[in-house]
């Protein structure tokens, strides 16, 4: 059963940082001033109203559900594990920019362009978190001192 929920967290974190990222970049592709106003509204429907909600914030939910439920049979395990720390910490990086990320496909949607260039740069640091908590998952054994 253990096993189970990691498989689920990790397929979920598979389509989550994938539907994330791809907003990040539809987003920014959204803000381009050469666009026509037609073309920039369906890059930004597309990026909120489908890879957002229907994607990433329902894969977004079954990872964080798995990964509560497996560190939830025994939480004390995982806390006194010092590669946990890390993985925690950077799992938290990504939650923060999936939100930030998702406000900004929201703006983009009801017709702004004001501030949606930096989408990119945030998508780049949601991907680098990303790999980071990866680095300290698959690593763990190499981290421990």
């Amino acid at each position: 059963m253990l096993g189970l929920l990691v498989a689920v967290h990790v397929m979920a974190n598979v389509v989550w940082i994938g539907a994330i990222a791809s907003v990040g970049w539809l987003v920014r592709r959204a803000s381009d001033a050469s666009l026509a106003e037609s073309e920039r509204k369906t890059l930004a429907q597309a990026a909120y109203q489908l890879l957002y909600k229907r994607a990433a914030v329902p894969a977004f939910a079954v990872s964080f559900l798995a990964a509560i439920a497996r560190v939830g049979v025994d939480p004390k395990s995982y806390f006194s594990q010092h590669w946990f720390h890390g993985k925690l910490l950077f799992g938290l990086v990504v939650i923060a920019l999936h939100h930030v990320i998702g406000a900004k496909a929201k703006k983009a949607d009801s017709g702004s362009r004001q501030g949606l260039e930096s989408s990119a740069i945030l998508t780049g640091a949601l991907l680098a978190a990303a790999f980071l908590a990866i680095v300290f998952a698959v690593m763990k054994s190499s981290l421990v001192p």
